[in-house]
């Protein structure tokens, strides 16, 4: 599927947002295993590989491999590094919308814009705020005209 790639923010926003996460633990595992050196090194030496590796090989694939396109009638969000994962919701199915940002989100210029449909909800993660907020609005406009034609229709 061709579409739109997140902005290259979103992998600077994920790798900040690893390191955030794992200095809590590192701190904390560097005060319970103070006594036993061999295991403290042990333990840190494999939280160090996994955080390279997600930092620097699965998250550069993960932002690779997520694509989202939106037509005048489907959203559709492909990811995955392992394996492929498609959603799609049909405009019409859409219930409501949340815009949400994190502190880190706010200071990097970047939303995740959440869809809830009949069927369950797609997420289009790290996409700039300006441009979060105008696929809401336009959003909100596509699901008011669907409900005033179904009104319509009643009548």
């Amino acid at each position: 599927m061709k579409g739109q790639r997140l902005p290259a923010r979103a992998l600077t926003y994920w790798r900040v947002r690893l390191l955030l996460c794992c200095i809590g633990p590192a701190v904390l595992g560097g005060f319970l295993f103070y006594t036993a050196a061999q295991l403290f090194t042990i333990v840190t030496l494999i939280w160090v590989l996994v955080f390279l590796l997600l930092c620097f090989v699965y998250y550069p694939m993960y932002y690779r491999c997520y694509r989202y396109s939106i037509s005048g009638t489907l959203i559709r969000v492909t990811r995955g590094v392992i394996y492929s994962q498609q959603d799609a919701v049909y405009l019409r199915n859409l219930q409501y919308t949340t815009l949400s940002q994190t502190p880190l989100q706010r200071v990097m210029n970047l939303a995740t814009l959440k869809l809830y449909a009949a069927g369950g909800v797609v997420y289009l993660p790290c996409i700039h705020y300006e441009e979060a907020r105008l696929l809401r609005i336009q959003m909100r406009r596509k699901m008011d005209t669907e409900v005033d034609d179904g009104k319509m229709d009643d009548h």
